[in-house]
């Protein structure tokens, strides 16, 4: 395997909700790229999927940010001392003007990767979301290290705390920035400065489709099947209150709830004080290939998304484009970019968000309705191949990385 030149750097990695980053990576893996990962911090000790075994990138965890001592990587690392304090000088400057309150700490992981990308010969960084990776990409390169581009999502675009002063300052210094659905990019449109907008594209995540067969052999009766982080903008309050109306109605019904996270405790409440707890299952974190079991088993999938307090919300949830491939209809909200998959009710039904009512008569009407649930699934699954299939919105991404890598006059093309 040659030496990477790509690099991604990421929070935490690998991360078990953050299924279509290890997917993109061992998209551009297929295509011959060679990768490697750099985690800021120490992966959580959850589940991991499957596909984790397939990818070939090392994963160098950085050290502690208490052990980072930015002046042993001035004063003993091998770049020219003269250049080297010329740029932090000018980066801390720059700093101080944006008054970002981690700054210290991102500088210190800065000058710590760019030693390091020195010594792989990285000429390109990848981050995913525009939160303290970004800032430390931009870091590296402002010190002299490679190019780098972001792919923005939602919870780093649409929080009320979001800068837009940092934004437009990250894009304008991006090669390139990626997000995943039309909705994100009239949203950075109204946000971002002009010079930044030039750097916006938009590339739909991507899923494997021949890990996701449709078939109707393991179907089972009635079973309403929900996926995602058990968190306010997923919207399950709004999912346990329209089960409750299907059994008040007494519409004969099983759920199956996979995920965890902060609202898990407050749900099981729910789910007791709506009298629904033998129907309902709270079946915890699971890793990719369990999920699929389950999307196999399902009558219909229900994720009624909610924009959150602080304008949190879903941009392109993955369990929806999974759900599609496999042939299973779906129940969802006009939230972010769900219209964009769903192909604005042609293939999926949309509910008004936090609306318990529609999404029960949505969920009986899905029910009751064996020949609208197998339209649905064709139309789905049509609508995967035609947007979320991530072999060819891969070599898109490619396509772009082999831009950003090109620039430089010693630098050779990715493999085709």
């Amino acid at each position: 395997m040659s030496q990477p030149r790509l690099a991604y750097l990421l929070k935490k990695f690998p991360r078990l909700s953050e299924t279509f980053v290890l997917n993109e990576i061992l998209a551009q893996e297929a295509l011959g790229v060679p990768v490697h990962v750099f985690s800021r911090r120490a992966a959580d000790d959850e589940p991991r999927h499957p596909e984790l075994g397939r990818l070939r990138a090392e994963i160098e965890t950085l050290p502690d940010k208490r052990e980072l001592d930015p002046w042993e990587t001035l004063f003993f690392g091998t770049w020219n001392a003269e250049e080297s304090f010329a740029r932090v000088g000018r980066v801390v400057e720059a700093g101080r003007e944006w008054k970002h309150p981690r700054f210290p700490t991102l500088l210190a992981e800065a000058l710590f990767l760019y030693g390091r990308m020195r010594e792989l010969g990285i000429d390109h960084v990848h981050a995913h979301f525009a939160t303290d990776s970004a800032v430390v990409a931009m870091l590296v390169h402002e010190l002299g290290g490679p190019s780098f581009s972001l792919t923005v999502h939602a919870k780093d675009i649409y929080r009320s705390t979001v800068s837009p002063a940092l934004l437009s300052r990250l894009f304008a210094a991006a090669d390139f920035v990626v997000t995943v659905c039309d909705a994100n990019v009239r949203h950075l449109h109204g946000l971002v400065n002009a010079r930044a907008r030039t750097r916006i594209r938009r590339l739909y995540n991507g899923i494997d489709l021949g890990a996701f067969a449709v078939t109707h052999a393991r179907r089972e009766p009635a079973h309403i099947v929900s996926v995602g982080r058990l968190v306010e903008k997923k919207g399950f309050d709004v999912l346990v209150d329209a089960l409750q109306r299907l059994d008040q109605r007494a519409i004969p019904f099983r759920a199956t709830v996979v995920g965890d996270g902060d609202e898990r405790e407050a749900l099981a409440k729910r789910i007791d004080a709506a009298g629904i707890g033998d129907r309902v299952r709270l079946a915890g974190a699971l890793d990719q290939d369990a999920v699929r079991d389950v999307l196999a088993t399902g009558t219909v999938l229900c994720l009624p998304c909610v924009i959150g307090a602080d304008g949190n919300r879903d941009a392109l949830p993955t369990v929806l484009l999974e759900a599609l491939a496999s042939g299973l209809p779906v129940v969802s909200t006009p939230v972010t970019g769900i219209p964009e998959i769903v192909d604005r009710g042609r293939a999926g039904v949309l509910v008004p968000e936090h609306d318990a009512d529609a999404t029960a008569n949505a969920l009986e009407r899905l029910l009751a309705d064996p020949a609208e649930r197998a339209r649905l699934a064709r139309a789905g699954r049509a609508r995967a191949e035609e947007l979320f299939h991530i072999e060819s919105n891969s070599r898109v991404l490619h396509g772009w990385f082999n831009e950003s890598l090109s620039k430089g006059e010693s630098s050779c093309a990715l493999p085709a």
